[in-house]
């Protein structure tokens, strides 16, 4: 928490010290995240299963950016975003005596679906703080239509919470297909750096006002979490749709 505080005020620090005629703006957004990770180990077999196994997994996304174009064609921006981030694991074809999960025990029941699976969400929550700059990539002759972006940036991650979610497919245990943990068998880090970079596509409402869509691209710098098997460094892809209004200049 001190960090969050310490950073937010660093953040406001340096928006007021953007003077003269900068413009300002807010971006209220919300979005998706098509999130997957990087896997890292010595243990060459687990590697090539779990790659087989894992896959990219859907999450939402909010928050709000603010924005200052002191200059023409370039924006500095910062914000506060509530993101999730993570991956699917498959495991197909549980067997008599299988372990589904250590606070569920073996299976045991026979009598369902001939093939049972078993696909394990893992969820990491974040509160990000992105900063960084969007270069104006279209002219300005179509400024009064549309304004493309470039974005590049890093994004200071604080993690709020992981979780693990399974669902039973072909059999239930305890009467039950979906079953949630805390515990992903993974030690989280608590602190995270992602690399973020993109392009937004600004279309004007009225002078003020313009609808956004955001495409990006963010990777975890540092590692997102570990066990005694392996390492992972979180990635995804985000699709937002927002707002861009102009509140004035300082």
């Amino acid at each position: 928490m001190f960090r969050i505080l310490k950073l937010s005020g660093i953040l406001i620090l340096v928006s007021l010290a953007i003077k003269g005629q900068a413009q300002k703006y807010i971006q209220p957004f919300a979005g998706i995240n098509f999130g997957s990770r990087m896997l890292q180990s010595d243990f060459s077999e687990r590697k090539d299963s779990l790659d087989k196994a894992d896959g990219i997994k859907v999450f939402p996304a909010f928050g709000v950016k603010f924005l200052f174009e002191k200059k023409s064609g370039k924006e500095f921006y910062f914000g506060f975003t509530y993101h999730e981030i993570g991956f699917l694991r498959e495991r197909l074809d549980y067997q008599f005596q299988d372990t589904v999960h250590p606070d569920l025990g073996r299976l045991n029941d026979l009598s369902q679906a001939a093939q049972k699976n078993g696909f394990f969400t893992y969820k990491f929550k974040y509160l990000d703080i992105p900063i960084g700059l969007n270069y104006q990539v279209t002219g300005r002759e179509n400024m009064h239509i549309y304004t493309g972006w470039f974005n590049i940036g890093l994004n200071a991650q604080i993690l709020l919470k992981q979780q693990m979610n399974l669902f039973l497919e072909g059999f239930t245990i305890r009467g039950e297909n979906r079953f949630k943990f805390d515990n992903t068998g993974y030690d989280a880090s608590k602190f995270n750096l992602a690399l973020q970079a993109g392009g937004r596509l600004d279309f004007a409402i009225n002078k003020k006002t313009w609808a956004t869509i955001n495409a990006l691209m963010n990777v975890h710098l540092l590692n997102s979490a570990e066990n005694s098997y392996e390492k992972i460094r979180l990635w995804n892809l985000s699709a937002q749709l927002g707002l861009r209004y102009e509140i004035g200049d300082y």
